[in-house]
């Protein structure tokens, strides 16, 4: 017990300073952020090497007969961002497991573990062109690592590039081309004369270019729009898959998904609460990860927690009925879905039961309604005018807290301890003192 308060207390104030410390980060990074590793400071149009852009990387799953690729863009320490399609269409059973991503290099390089990933709220109900971003495990070879910077305020002679990967990712070839910018409605027109105009693909942000030389051709998603000022290369969109280099192309513009990449880091340790009927809810709360949204994936629901399911027999009647139950999470959990859901014996029921959550607030405003703590109290809520099942599913795990006095000593054995010299003691043979 004495070990589970340490922890909470410790935690909290974790969390309660996390605004100053990503302020800090943020500053380190920026010292060092879209720094290249060519050994020149001209750029040249053609054939490049992913060593030289170390902010370029690829996220692969392997599978029995092929690779699952897609490129990826390094923006933080431990955040790259890629497009959220070609992420989706990864198995999700275990992906966290299985995927790796490497920064730099090819796939050949040293691989990354992929702590957890999250789509944009724009995906998939707004649009298909939208960002998704992969959280990277801590890792000792990261200490080398630059991300790209974020766009300028201003621009000052500024070059525009797109940078591409090759389709094989253990080759590590990359194509630069100087770009050129469109406006939206030259873009736009470009599409519809095509017939490739089609809704659901265009970003809600973006920014079209293309390359000042060469022919038109067909990109993958990931292609990385970035220009270059003062020796340092800033992001300024991610490509969507379609017509590339000399006809123009369509990039999910950065600087407007700033504010959510942000945020998702700094909420880390905040509970998430996403509906995904009138009758069921979805909530999770990570102390590690970044926030998620939207359905559980089956890799979050393996291992399981506490479920419940109770009962409510009432004959059928216009009048609403009302339900509620108590419920909380705890510090000493991980919990990576949790679902509750409220459905009718009934199947044939016209109206669906409505479940709805919410905290106890016992304190006064805005103290109340704070999700920074390690544990919240939340009470379930539910109108219905049947015979109800209602059902709560918890998956995570229990955190598993560290002995300080057995884990010193065990890493006190391992320690390399410089070697003590011999030193042989003379015989004093003379009888003085």
């Amino acid at each position: 017990m004495k070990n589970l308060i340490i922890f909470c207390v410790v935690l909290e104030k974790l969390i309660a300073d996390n605004t100053q410390t990503q302020n800090l980060t943020s500053n380190r990074q920026q010292a060092t952020c879209g720094i290249d590793n060519s050994p020149i400071s001209v750029v040249y149009e053609g054939y490049a090497k992913i060593e030289t852009y170390p902010w370029l990387g690829t996220l692969y799953y392997p599978m029995s007969d092929k690779w699952m690729t897609t490129s990826v863009v390094l923006v933080s320490k431990q955040i790259a961002i890629g497009a959220a399609l070609d992420v989706d269409k990864v198995p999700k059973i275990d992906f966290r497991s299985k995927s790796r991503v490497v920064i730099g290099t090819n796939c050949s390089g040293p691989a990354l573990r992929v702590k957890d990933y999250s789509f944009h709220p724009d995906y998939p109900k707004t649009t298909l062109s939208a960002l998704a971003l992969i959280q990277l495990e801590n890792d000792p070879q990261m200490i080398g690592f630059r991300p790209i910077c974020a766009p300028p305020t201003a621009l000052n002679n500024a070059q525009f590039y797109s940078m591409t990967l090759s389709n094989e990712c253990h080759i590590s070839t990359i194509r630069l081309q100087k770009m050129a910018y469109v406006d939206y409605q030259t873009c736009k027109e470009f599409y519809r004369q095509t017939e490739l105009d089609i809704e659901s693909m265009w970003p809600p942000y973006v920014v079209c270019a293309r390359a000042m030389l060469g022919k038109s051709c067909v990109w993958r998603s990931g292609t990385v729009l970035a220009l270059r000022q003062n020796n340092r290369w800033s992001l300024v969109g991610v490509g969507v898959a379609g017509p590339g280099c000399n006809a123009p192309a369509r990039f999910m513009e950065y600087n407007q998904y700033r504010p959510w990449v942000r945020n998702s880091v700094l909420r880390i340790g905040r509970p998430t609460v996403t509906r995904i009927a009138d009758n069921q809810i979805i909530m999770r709360r990570s102390l590690a990860r970044i926030q998620r949204y939207g359905p559980c994936d089956p890799e979050e629901i393996k291992s399981e927690l506490y479920t419940d399911h109770t009962k409510i027999e009432h004959f059928p009647n216009p009048k609403k009925h009302r339900a509620s139950y108590n419920f909380t999470i705890f510090a000493n959990f991980e919990y990576s879905c949790i679902v509750f859901q409220v459905f009718h014996y009934n199947k044939w029921a016209t109206e669906k039961p409505k479940i709805y959550l919410h905290k106890w607030c016992l304190s006064p405003k805005p103290l109340c309604y704070g999700m920074h703590f390690l544990q919240i109290d939340f009470y379930v809520e539910i109108f219905f005018k049947e015979s109800i099942t209602y059902r709560v599913m918890v998956y995570g795990q229990e955190i598993k807290f560290l002995d300080i006095k057995r884990a010193t000593a065990y890493f006190n054995t391992k320690r390399k301890y410089p070697g003590v010299p011999f030193v042989r003691m003379g015989i004093n043979t003379t009888g003085r003192r």
